[in-house]
């Protein structure tokens, strides 16, 4: 099985030059079998526009196969408004919208199996009500309500990321969340000796966070999406409130033939 993987910094792969940043794909193969290839075509910096002028779609479409699983997940870079090269209006008819379509399409005449989800949400809490709750701001704006009527439109699967994201941050309050992006002090890591005060980059926790609960809500897709099924029954853990502590036979693992 392949996953291929569309989107911008939050999802790229990230070596040793940026750690601890981390692309929340790179955690998501924990959630899968070890034989699951996993192709991430997410880059730093790009919008949907911009994945498309550069020619990275077109090399997507080089390699995709029949069968292929395609998450495709942009927003925070077609936010930019004051950069032309990269922004899309989420406005119904606009180009994000559009944009989204033109990945579908495409990936359906290659006969792929595509996925969309709204962007992770960044760590922006709000003052407290007057009961002491923070809530945290969408600052994503339309976009992630332009990618679920975009996917309902198609009729494509889509995970709310933007929302669960949002309620997973609420859950754990403000300071505790602070672990989870790269947002540190100084002396804590030697590629940043200065620290860092960075509320939409993950690091490794976060990015499991949200492989975590996007791979949760993958195992759920085959309910209603008869085509993603096999993906769905694939992810490990998928009942893991209802485990009963079983012990993992490292060595059937390893040596299984």
């Amino acid at each position: 099985m392949r996953i291929l993987c569309l989107g911008d910094s939050i999802m790229q792969y990230n070596d040793c030059l940026t750690y601890p940043q981390t692309g929340w794909v790179q955690e998501l193969a924990r959630f899968f079998p070890r034989n699951t290839e996993f192709l991430n075509f997410a880059r730093n910096g790009r919008s949907t526009k911009s994945f498309i002028a550069e020619g990275r779609f077109e090399k997507v479409l080089e390699v995709a196969e029949e069968g292929d699983y395609v998450l495709i997940q942009f927003a925070h870079n077609d936010e930019k408004i004051a950069d032309a090269s990269r922004y899309t209006s989420p406005d119904e008819n606009g180009e994000f919208r559009r944009n989204l379509e033109f990945f579908v399409m495409n990936l359906w005449a290659k006969k792929c199996k595509p996925i969309l989800l709204t962007p992770v949400s960044r760590r922006k809490f709000l003052e407290a009500d007057s009961d002491g709750i923070q809530k945290v701001e969408n600052t994503h704006g339309e976009y992630p309500n332009a990618i679920i009527e975009t996917a309902g439109a198609l009729g494509v699967p889509c995970i709310d990321v933007t929302r669960l994201t949002m309620e997973f941050l609420e859950d754990i309050g403000e300071e505790n969340s602070r672990r989870f992006f790269m947002n540190f002090e100084a002396g804590l890591y030697s590629n940043y000796p200065d620290g860092k005060s960075d509320n939409s980059h993950l690091r490794p926790d976060g990015a499991f966070e949200v492989s975590r609960i996007t791979a949760m809500e993958i195992a759920k897709l085959g309910e209603t999406w008869a085509d993603y099924k096999d993906l769905s029954d694939s992810v490990i853990g998928k009942k893991i409130d209802e485990s009963d502590g079983e012990e993992i036979d490292d060595e059937f693992l390893i040596f299984k033939k």
